[in-house]
């Protein structure tokens, strides 16, 4: 009997997958709320200032970064060569920089890389010509 109550409470107490994240600003913008919801529809709140917000950002990032590494090294594939160091874009986020007017944030691949990213205005602005005269049209007018 003692056991399955250890089991059950170990059941409880452990960790859960997350399903659900929402993030919800402040309108005065000093504070956003953070939920995370696990696949037993357990949830967590909190609330973060900009700096606590920054900071967990950061962490997420460097542990993204880690993650892709260890799957690196995990992967049974040929020795590197120009194709294989090319990974899909799954998503980004970006901002200005408020000290110095650079955009900076980071692409992250469908494998799990992280690719942090600080350019310059031009350069940002180069760059989304270039991707524009590249992509396809998707209708005409």
């Amino acid at each position: 009997m003692a056991s399955e109550f250890a089991t059950e409470t170990e059941r409880l107490c452990a960790p859960g997958t997350l399903e659900k994240f929402h993030l919800g600003l402040a309108a005065d913008g000093m504070t956003c709320a953070l939920v995370f919801v696990d696949e037993r529809h357990r949830s967590i709140a909190c609330i973060a200032s900009f700096a606590d917000l920054n900071g967990f950002i950061v962490s997420l990032t460097h542990a993204a970064t880690e993650m892709a590494k260890r799957r690196a090294l995990h992967d049974d594939a040929a020795p590197a060569d120009e194709q294989s160091l090319v990974f899909n874009i799954a998503s980004s986020n970006f901002h200005l920089c408020a000290d110095d007017g650079c955009i900076i944030g980071a692409l992250v691949g469908d494998g799990g890389q992280v690719v942090p990213v600080r350019m310059t205005p031009d350069v940002a602005n180069e760059m989304t010509r270039n991707m524009l005269k590249s992509a396809q049209v998707a209708s005409s007018c």
